[in-house]
């Protein structure tokens, strides 16, 4: 078992080595200097194994913090106080998280191409390499998991010793909906990897995660010494799974149906998202537009991908309209959370740009601009004039700006009136920054999204992304996100910074397009 582990660790480490030499190759001024003979350059390989082994390291405990911190302690801020303690509370959250990670987020079965070459290539035993990477991800599961169910736990007043067996009633758990999974494969043919949202873990799924939270809203939360034992309870549950899950014998089987219909998915993706996309995409033969040149194809853009554009904005304004009426209803009858919330909202405005990345849509935007329009028209000379780029792109910024602002106008909103049931500010200058910059940062997201889109055009003709590039300024977008949430920053210093970069940066990038957009704007082959 542990040489097969070993061999798998080894292969996907050299994957990921691999993955990254050729991301590096492929950065401007270095593609020029390193060759292909980095790959073979034993000291350079070791650097990025290196790199590679810490990725893996940090991995397991990012997704954690974010786990507990987001998901299971933060719910604990608005309710604290009620009729229940928060050492209650956080085991009744964390029970019903739990049930619901283990039906839809179990990686007994890999699926991705390490396993294909492990299997199917290298020959590897099916049984040995399954359990082999299923024990390793358990392992990551109680480690990760570890130092935050202590910190939070605590703080929560949850006693130590549970704190301390937390992680493994969470692999536990896993460990009995495997072997519910595997039980489930020998009846009906497939395990519930491959099917996450049939008609038993969506509904399920969806049934744990209201008793997580709603019961919490009306002052119900089970007693602690029944969340506690029945989380508890999954440690020799797991135990006693585990002799099936160990024993199982149609895991060959079982693979080798995972990974043919992993690689059917690979190679029908395109098409079949192209499929997907075009059913999106009105045919309305009555869509029309009275303008002309680049606005009247704009128009007749925005008009058929309406579905694409503004479905997802439509939903995220559902979604904040009703957050905000639960967060006010709340507010006013239980008028002990008003300090609460409104400390909340002056400390933590440095948590709104991770916010609104995740809700702004320029990476769709671009997607569909390109795969339903650029993708065409780039291959006519007409369109890769100058003068028709920079129309096109003040056109396009001005659309995706109207979609990304009126979530934030929601959001700003949303966030003066909460600041002024809980007790208001005295500085006046506090309900201008909480309004204002939601609406710079989805302003900062609009511009930055369309702007790499033209000066770096990651899309191959075959509607792939094959930019390091690219892919390295929108993960670093994502980090600088995700630094700044973890931040205790004033909140008046805060936003009247975040507005001013917002506003500097969309001018400096607007500059940057107009000089460049028109040798960089160009279809790449495949």
């Amino acid at each position: 078992m542990f040489e097969t582990l070993k061999q798998s660790f080894m292969l996907r480490a050299t994957s990921r080595t691999n993955m990254l030499i050729y991301a590096i190759r492929s950065l401007p001024l270095l593609n020029k200097i390193l060759h292909n003979d980095l790959y073979a350059a034993d000291g350079f390989k070791v650097l990025a194994l290196i790199i590679v082994l810490m990725c893996e390291f940090v991995m397991t405990f990012v997704g954690k913090v974010i786990y507990i911190g987001l998901m299971v302690a933060l719910p604990l801020l608005p309710l604290e106080g009620l009729s229940y303690t928060n050492a209650q509370l956080f085991l009744h959250i964390l029970l019903f998280l739990t049930l619901t990670g283990g039906i839809i987020h179990n990686q007994v079965f890999q699926t991705n191409k390490q396993a294909e070459y492990a299997i199917n290539l290298l020959r590897m035993d099916a049984k040995r390499y399954t359990l082999a990477n299923y024990l390793y991800y358990l392992c990551r599961v109680v480690v990760g998991f570890l130092p935050f169910t202590l910190i939070f736990g605590l703080i929560a007043h949850v006693p130590l010793w549970i704190c301390l067996l937390l992680p493994f009633t969470v692999t536990g758990c896993k460990i009995v909906f495997t072997a519910l999974s595997l039980k489930f494969s020998t009846i009906y043919g497939c395990t519930f990897e491959e099917s996450k949202a049939n008609k038993f873990t969506l509904p399920a799924s969806l049934i744990l995660i209201g008793a997580a939270y709603l019961p919490p809203l009306n002052e119900y939360a089970l007693p602690l010494p029944v969340s506690a034992g029945i989380l508890l309870a999954m440690i020799p549950a797991g135990l006693i799974c585990w002799k099936y899950v160990a024993g199982f014998r149609q895991y060959k089987e079982i693979c080798k149906r995972v990974l043919h219909n992993y690689t059917e998915v690979i190679t029908q993706v395109k098409p079949t998202q192209k499929k997907l996309t075009e059913k999106r995409i009105s045919a309305d033969a009555s869509i029309t537009s009275s303008r002309k040149g680049f606005e009247y194809l704009n128009e007749l853009f925005i008009k058929r991908h309406r579905k694409i554009l503004w479905k997802s904005t439509e939903m995220i304004l559902l979604g904040a309209a009703c957050l905000l009426v639960l967060l006010c209803v709340l507010v006013i009858r239980k008028p002990q959370t008003r300090e609460t919330i409104n400390h909340g909202i002056m400390t933590g405005l440095s948590v709104l740009p991770f916010g609104m990345y995740m809700i702004n849509r320029g990476l769709s935007f671009t997607q569909a601009l390109f795969m339903n329009c650029d993708h065409s028209l780039l291959t006519y000379p007409f369109y890769k004039q100058p003068k028709a780029i920079l129309r096109l792109f003040r056109i396009r910024l001005r659309e995706i700006m109207k979609i990304n602002a009126a979530p934030a106008v929601l959001i700003g909103f949303g966030l003066v009136l909460l600041l002024f049931l809980t007790g208001g500010v005295e500085q006046p200058i506090y309900y201008g920054v909480m309004f204002i910059s939601p609406i710079a940062m989805s302003m900062f997201f609009s511009v930055h999204y369309l702007t790499i889109y033209y000066l770096l055009q990651p899309y191959t003709a075959g509607s792939e992304i094959k930019s390091p590039v690219y892919k390295f300024v929108t993960g670093i977008t994502y980090a600088c996100c995700y630094f700044l949430m973890q931040m205790k920053l004033p909140t008046l210093a805060f936003g009247l910074v975040c507005i001013a970069f917002c506003v500097i940066y969309c001018i400096v990038a607007c500059v940057l397009v107009y000089k460049y957009a028109a040798k960089t704007f160009r279809l790449h082959s495949d």
